[in-house]
């Protein structure tokens, strides 16, 4: 693959030039590197983010871009601590309901202006509580309220205990965002929303639609002598099979797993130029989300017989090159303290066309009468491997699958505004916690938001199943509250988990401080590049 394949309007070179001219013209010498950063990273991704707003999604290339502009209060490091970042202190009540944060002192937002105890108060009521799919159904169960007592302090009070709520005070579910630049007018039309100011290490550069993301070093960050280099650069490939040869080339320096096509994964663990971090950092799990209010998916009995249709270990095998394990139920296994393994999906739905045909048969479908659509992100490689075994399966059992490759703006569109669909696959992130990143596929939603529960499912029980687990400071009972669910869940069906993910992140040898955080795309301000 030529590099023009990748690059085609502009070198690598000229990229990283471009980027530093940006950033107020190219530096020289060695005191000049010393005060403005030294070097280029090329981070590929596999499609424009919907927005650079990350208080209004959780979109992961948005996270990946935005992740290194905007900040949250803490960051968390591999062992899910939370580490000061625009918060400097912390103390809790005794009874879990009250958070009191120190303020970093000396900020500036990208524009020069100070940053303020003013910004967190607006950023968690007016943005991130009303709007964030992961955090506003959060904020709005446990009655949050933000008082600013003075510039450089925030105090948080929530009505319930919520145990995982530090964690979630993170650049991607809970990010700080300029007051001046949002107060006024519609949060979703706001310029800044593809053009943020932040007071992260480094600030927007320019935006060449379906090319890449430019972002330059912010020489007033609040670390003094960081970030190390000189600029970013998201180059978009939306071709999955091009990612790993660019990797390995040189063309970008590093591929995260989300856009990592599994069958890949070998070559680049034989690849002495790359250094990968494997396992399981942060659990997600990949599912097939049921349209429950479509004709025959409102039936329970045929989610059924999809389930039992469906070959787990066999999307395991040929989509993740086994770099993952089969679903188990509604949350995975990625918290084996929750995990109730009497209802578990290999007891429930072992692999049984025979018992699939017999249930669609009795709600009187007929083979080769019924279509099934399945729209799916067109950009993610795992997600058309899916669909296409998914599709073989539920062939052999007498129903046809119309797959529909989307870009990722018109599949959140199609999906989650209009809910035009039968079924779709997908992928979440839990954030460290259940109650952060799962909640949001089963708690009753009427909006409109990318990437939460646009199934139709709704059941009181489970909603106030889900709210006890998440505001519960006792482990032992959240642990009993979430294998209910789950006795509940995995017999509802509205969504099938198919597997819980692996990664491997990978970046070039040529890059260092890469992977400190629990999440690969936080702190980017110590990564430092060799040549």
């Amino acid at each position: 693959m030529a590099p023009s394949d990748l690059l085609p309007s502009l070198t690598r070179r000229q990229l990283g030039l471009g980027a530093i001219a940006l950033a107020g013209g190219l530096a020289t010498g060695p005191r000049a590197w010393a005060a403005t950063g030294k070097g280029t990273a090329v981070l590929g991704i596999d499609a424009d983010p919907p927005t650079l707003n990350l208080g209004t999604t959780t979109d992961f290339a948005a996270g990946d871009v935005s992740a290194k502009i905007l900040e949250g209060l803490v960051w968390l490091d591999q062992q899910y601590n939370p580490q000061p970042s625009l918060a400097t202190a912390w103390t809790v009540s005794p009874d879990g309901k009250t958070y009191r944060f120190t303020l970093r002192k000396g900020v500036k937002w990208h524009d020069g202006r100070d940053f303020s105890s003013a910004d967190v108060r607006f950023s968690l009521t007016e943005i991130v509580g009303k709007l964030h799919p992961r955090a506003a159904p959060v904020f709005k169960n446990l009655g949050v309220e933000v008082d600013a007592p003075d510039a450089s302090t925030v105090v948080i009070r929530l009505q319930k205990p919520y145990a995982p709520f530090l964690s979630q005070m993170t650049v991607f579910d809970a990010p700080i965002l300029p007051k001046h630049l949002y107060e006024n007018g519609n949060v979703g039309t706001n310029p800044a929303n593809q053009k943020p100011v932040g007071t992260g290490p480094f600030k927007f550069g320019d935006w060449k639609r379906g090319s890449a993301i430019t972002l330059v070093r912010n020489d007033q960050y609040w670390d003094a002598g960081k970030p190390y280099l000189q600029s970013l650069i998201f180059q978009v490939i939306p071709q999955a099979a091009n990612r790993v040869p660019a990797l390995q080339t040189g063309e970008i320096d590093e591929l995260l797993d989300f856009y990592t096509p599994k069958p890949e994964v070998p070559r680049i663990l034989a690849d002495k130029g790359l250094a990968t971090r494997r396992g399981v950092n942060i659990p997600a799990i990949y599912f097939l989300m049921f349209n429950t209010q479509s004709p025959l998916l409102s039936k329970v009995e045929a989610r059924h017989a999809l389930a039992f249709a469906i070959d787990r270990p066999r999307l395991v095998k040929q989509v993740m090159g086994g770099i993952a394990r089969p679903g188990a139920g509604a949350f995975g296994d990625g918290f084996k303290w929750l995990m109730n393994d009497e209802v578990g999906y290999d007891r429930k739905y072992p692999l049984n066309p025979g018992k699939a045909k017999a249930l669609l048969d009795k709600l009187g479908v007929k083979p080769g009468t019924t279509t099934l659509r399945l729209p799916f992100d067109a950009g993610r490689a795992q997600m058309r491997a899916q669909a296409q075994i998914i599709q073989d399966n539920l062939r052999q059992i007498g129903l046809e699958v119309r797959l529909e490759p989307l870009e990722r703006s018109v599949y959140y569109d199609r999906v989650f505004a209009k809910r035009d669909f039968d079924m779709t696959l997908a992928s979440y992130f839990s954030a460290g916690d259940p109650a952060i990143g799962y909640t949001r596929l089963y708690t009753t939603y009427t909006g409109t938001a990318p990437n939460t529960n646009a199934s139709g499912y709704s059941n009181p029980k489970v909603d106030a199943l889900l709210a006890e687990a998440a505001t519960s400071v006792d482990r032992a009972q959240r642990a009993r509250d979430y294998k209910a669910l789950q006795v509940i869940l995995n017999e509802d069906l509205p969504s099938l988990v198919l597997f819980d993910e692996e990664t491997v992140d990978t970046a070039s040898k040529k890059l260092s401080g890469v992977f400190p955080a629990l999440d690969a795309r936080d702190q980017w301000a110590g990564v430092r590049r060799a040549d």
